[in-house]
This record gives C-alpha cells, sequence and structure tokens, in this order.
C-alpha cells in the first residue's frame, strides 16, 4: 500500500468513484467523512451567503455537491464494509437517510409533506434511521480483517497500521 497522506487518504474515494468492489481502510473512510463534511459546511456558508435555496434547502452549490458525492458516498461505504468481512448490501441500512435527504431536496418543511401521516409513523421512521445510523456507524469504526478475505487482500498489505499513520 502506498504511503498515503490525509489529503491523499480523503481523495482516495474519489478515484475511485464509483468503484464497489475491493476494501477501504478506515484511514480512507475517515479521512473523506472529514474532507467532505469540512468543505460541505464552507460551501453550505457561500450558498447562504451569494444565493437563496434553489432546491429545498440547498442552494445552488449545496445541491451540486451533494448529488456529485452521493456515488463515491455510497462506494466508499460499501468497500469499508467488504474491509470487516460484511456484504455491501448493509449500505441499504443508510437508505432511510437518503430518502430524509431526498425529502429535505423537495421542501424547506420536511414535515409539511406528510400531514395525513399519523406521527407514530414518522417517529418510527426517524427511529429506524437513527438505528441504521448507529449500526454503519459501528461497522465504520470496526477494524478491518487482518489478511485477505473473500473480498480482496488487506488493504494495508502485509505490514501494520503503524505504515498507514507514520
Amino acid at each position: 500500500m502506498e504511503n498515503l497522506s490525509p489529503v491523499g487518504w480523503a481523495i482516495r474515494p474519489l478515484r475511485k468513484y464509483a468503484d464497489f468492489s475491493g476494501r477501504a481502510p478506515r484511514a480512507e473512510y475517515w479521512w473523506y467523512v472529514l474532507a467532505v463534511s469540512v468543505a460541505g459546511f464552507v460551501i453550505g456558508l457561500v450558498d447562504k451567503a451569494i444565493s437563496p435555496p434553489v432546491v429545498g434547502l440547498y442552494g445552488p452549490l449545496s445541491f451540486v455537491w451533494t448529488l456529485g458525492l452521493i456515488v463515491p458516498g455510497l462506494a466508499v461505504v460499501v468497500r469499508r464494509l467488504h474491509d470487516i468481512g460484511k456484504s455491501g448490501w448493509w449500505v441499504l441500512v443508510k437508505a432511510g437517510g437518503y430518502v430524509f435527504v431526498i425529502i429535505s431536496f423537495a421542501s424547506p418543511r420536511p414535515a409539511a409533506m406528510f400531514p395525513m401521516v399519523p406521527r407514530v409513523v414518522l417517529i418510527v421512521g426517524g427511529l429506524a434511521v437513527v438505528l441504521g445510523a448507529i449500526i454503519l456507524f459501528f461497522f465504520m469504526i470496526t477494524e478491518g480483517d487482518g489478511g485477505p478475505n473473500r473480498y480482496g487482500p488487506d488493504p494495508y498489505g502485509h505490514g501494520s497500521l503503524e505504515e498507514v499513520f507514520a
């Protein structure tokens, strides 16, 4: 494995934009999440300063940023799941969160879209999204399988984690 800096780890999922095969180590996933979050926050501030929302709560830059990162975000999660020996289909646990993102695209007041749905259904749905997020968070912090697994070789190679953070 090449010796990557935090920036190198963060842009690796963008280079592997729609690659759902193989494995992604924790460093790749978490540096990507940090970079996307910081950049998204800055883009949101710029959007708020230069333009009113164009789609739901999203300004034009935030909208394009979010849409552009759906595929690499899903791909790095799938590869991260592969690193711990889990099927990429576990990414569907995250699907509820995407439903809420799509709803927020459609309306600045998402709750107003469901006036006929009983509150208990919305509460249970929200709890399911939270539970799914907790499960995926646990998977994302879990150490990857040492050595090869059915999804490919160990992304860190034969060395140890010290090589990654050196």
